[in-house]
């Protein structure tokens, strides 16, 4: 049980699977990465970096989070494809 991500048109959204319920931004596809993508590298950014679920964060934690992730979004690609052509 944990986070998950559903994923429709256009559109990503976290869910707790243990609960049932949705929490935090809406995710929208860009020109390089869709939705469900940018929802799973926020997932993994809070681990890498925080250590935390996003379950356990207050929703205006989440919130500022979520920001701070948007300005990086770019560099955490970047990163992510460095590691994926050395690997």
């Amino acid at each position: 049980m944990g986070v998950r991500i559903l994923h429709g048109q256009c559109s990503a959204v976290l869910y707790c699977s243990t609960t049932d319920w949705a929490f935090g931004p809406v995710f929208g596809d860009t020109d390089t990465h869709d939705a469900e993508e940018r929802a799973e590298l926020f997932c993994d950014w809070l681990h890498e970096n925080y250590h935390v679920d996003p379950r356990a964060l207050e929703d205006s934690a989440l919130e500022s989070k979520y920001v701070e992730f948007c300005r990086l979004e770019d560099e955490l690609w970047k990163k992510k494809e460095e590691l994926e052509d050395v690997g």
